[in-house]
């Protein structure tokens, strides 16, 4: 080959070196072995080959040259590097094991949950239901969830479900809200409130200890209906409950003269009439032998029931010191002065849960605590709302709809709209509210109201204790920035001297080495 020819190699292989760059770019932009990355490869081969037809000579001194014996250990050494990194990943893919390298454990299961894993009968499927709008959230649960999979000796899978584009799978789990988690185990599943640790544990406990949890409505006294799919019914909180495996009933005192044994709580939601004497006692004597009780109480301005001659209430302020108050609360806050806006929540087990979210409670009455009242009761606040509200105690003001405080008869906000009454000795436990419209179908999603109402009978029917798990521990960290003097320091040795040495030893070296030669 004469030298004319020999000076067009470098190009070649100049031409199959960018062709090469381009394929490769190509297929990772689009994702695809198609036409242009074909023809790129093929330029590439060409020009290679290309360069070996026009200096043959060039090719057979770099493969017999020193430089390639050189070569040839290199490429040896990174064949053996390859290989042991090769069966090293296939090792760790075939034997997974995760570390905990946080100072506070915090992406470890907590002893409790790893024992109940350990006790599993039954497989266990944990369904994320997240629309892709949540998607942060469902990354941010899946090494949660993941630490399940790996503590559950093969008996705990999970998945994630888009409720878009899989409706019926969330219509056949229950599920009403997108980032939700449903645990499964057999032929019944529960849905979680709030994606932590202790909800699916306890959502475990309680689908491998089936046993009976119900509640009752009471009815006969125009009641919420739980059955009712009107805006005005219940049914979104019995399809909750149910979704929690509750099971629901209707009780009612007037043909029945007792609770039945197995309830865990009885629920009354906004009796239009009065309850008689003797259903208070029954519900009285229920509850003293440890039963709970649930109360949604309408204002007296809406029932038309006299509140001074109110069984229900009497029972509430004599034997539990809380007193539902005769009043219409009105909230400046709201757009609609006659909804009541909850602007802060009490310290306790059912409010821990709600995550930040608020409430509205339509047409509500507010409620005095008596903490002083019983001896042997512990009352707390739930929900209240904020200073510029008012209990409105006027019906004829309230009835005209000219309504304006009044110092000497209206009762100031903050109110109280809802609180929870525990007695020591028998451990009974009774929530009241002072509205029942919260809840119904119209409203049950509005904001956090069906996640109070849910996480309130939760906690009266003592399902809140199933499961204690070892809290958390989070070690504060603080982190104080640098001053100006500091910054400069730092950008001085990093961005100037150290680059500017290793600048200054290179030209020395280069000088030294260009004098002896």
């Amino acid at each position: 080959m004469t030298a004319d020819m020999r000076r067009f190699a470098p190009a070649a292989y100049i031409t199959a070196v960018v062709a090469l760059l381009g394929a490769g770019g190509w297929f990772i932009v689009n994702r695809a072995f198609d036409t242009p990355t074909r023809i790129l490869l093929g330029l590439a081969v060409i020009g290679i080959a290309a360069g070996i037809l026009l200096d043959p000579e060039r090719v057979r001194a770099a493969l017999t040259g020193r430089q390639a014996r050189y070569g040839s250990n290199a490429v040896l050494v990174s064949l053996a590097l390859a290989g042991i990194l090769g069966v090293g990943d296939y090792l760790a893919f075939t034997n997974p094991s995760q570390v905990d390298l946080t100072e506070d454990k915090q992406y470890s299961l907590t002893p409790e949950t790893l024992l109940t894993l350990s006790q599993l009968k039954q497989p266990v499927e944990i369904k994320g239901f997240y629309t892709p709008d949540s998607s942060s959230s469902r990354d941010s649960i899946r090494p949660l969830l993941e630490q399940y999979r790996l503590h559950g000796n093969g008996k705990v899978t999970f998945d994630f479900v888009d409720p878009r584009s899989n409706p019926v799978a969330a219509d056949t789990y229950g599920v009403k809200r997108d980032a939700t988690l449903v645990v499964v185990m057999g032929g019944a599943s529960q849905v979680t409130s709030d994606s932590t640790e202790q909800e699916i544990t306890s959502a475990i406990v309680r689908l491998a200890n089936p046993d009976q949890r119900k509640v009752y409505f009471l009815t006969g006294h125009g009641e919420r209906d739980a059955q009712g799919t009107d805006d005005a019914g219940y049914s979104q909180l019995k399809t909750a409950l149910e979704a929690k495996n509750y099971k629901t009933a209707g009780l009612n005192l007037l043909t029945d003269p007792s609770v039945p044994k197995d309830a865990l709580a009885v629920i009354v939601a906004g009796p239009t009439v009065p309850l008689k004497a003797s259903e208070v006692q029954a519900l009285g004597a229920y509850v003293d032998a440890g039963g709970s009780l649930v109360a949604l109480l309408e204002p007296t301005a809406v029932t038309k029931i006299d509140n001074a001659a109110d069984p229900l209430v009497a029972y509430l302020e004599q034997s539990w010191g809380m007193r539902p108050n005769d009043d219409l609360v009105v909230d400046l806050v709201s757009s609609m002065p006659e909804v009541g806006l909850a602007t802060s929540y009490g310290t306790h087990a059912i409010t821990a849960k709600m995550n930040n979210m608020g409430s509205y409670f339509p047409s509500a009455r507010s409620l005095t605590l008596l903490p002083d009242k019983v001896q042997g009761v512990t009352t707390t606040g739930l929900v209240f709302t904020g200073p510029r509200s008012w209990g409105e105690t006027d019906k004829q003001s309230i009835a005209s709809g000219q309504i304006s405080f009044d110092a000497q008869q209206d009762n100031p906000g903050p109110l109280t709209l809802a609180a929870v009454a525990e007695k020591t000795g028998n451990n009974s436990r009774v929530v009241v509210f002072g509205d029942s419209d919260f809840a119904t179908n119209a409203a049950f999603f509005g904001l956090g109201n069906g996640d109070l109402l849910v996480n309130s009978i939760d906690w009266a029917a003592h399902q809140d204790q199933l499961i204690s798990l070892t809290p958390k521990q989070s070690t504060p960290r603080f982190v104080t920035p640098p001053s100006v003097q500091a910054i400069g320091l730092i950008f001085l040795l990093t961005i100037v001297l150290i680059p500017g040495a290793v600048i200054v030893l290179g030209v020395s070296i280069w000088l030294r080495r260009r004098r002896q030669a």
